[in-house]
């Protein structure tokens, strides 16, 4: 198998692993019976979903065709991050490969980081076109919610574990 048809066969394989983990969560959640926030009533993982300062969360403040067009909105979502981070993870593995050989091509190294950067461009701006489509579904008291957790979760950034690098 050449190179070119094994990340094209990477690319097939990790874009229908994701697909078709976006569709099992989708039918197992309305199996279930599940609103908008999950079994946790706009809990994830066990975790508040960012309450206000009356303790209400603006996911239990939704009306059912509010829940339809926020659903409808972050499928669309997923649908456009979907194969924005199938190609973030093939540059990954490629800039791995680049950067582990015996001979690393500085250039070539520097081509798939420009990739990868054009990339976190595009999925970022989506990120934000995400959430201010869903602020426009939403009353001026759940925006009020919404904007708290919005400002709560940018001033926590990205939690992750130290990694020592």
């Amino acid at each position: 198998m050449t190179t070119v048809n094994r990340k094209c066969y990477k690319t097939i394989v990790m874009l229908i692993a994701i697909l078709g983990g976006l569709g099992f969560s989708t039918v197992a959640s309305a199996e279930r019976g599940m609103g908008y926030g999950g079994m946790m009533g706009g809990m994830k993982g066990g975790m508040p979903c960012g309450q206000g300062m009356y303790g209400v969360c603006w996911k239990d403040t939704l009306t059912d065709e509010q829940r339809t067009k926020l659903a409808k909105i972050k499928l669309d979502h997923m649908k456009v991050q979907a194969p924005i981070k199938t190609k973030m993870k093939t540059i990954k593995m490629d800039l791995a490969l680049l950067v582990t050989a015996d001979k690393p091509d500085t250039a070539a190294i520097n081509k798939k980081i420009d990739e990868l950067t054009k990339l976190k461009n595009a999925k970022m701006k989506e990120k934000y076109r995400y959430i201010t489509a869903k602020r426009k579904v939403l009353n001026d008291e759940q925006r009020v919610l919404f904007d708290m957790n919005v400002i709560k979760k940018a001033m926590k950034g990205k939690q992750k574990g130290h990694r020592g690098h």
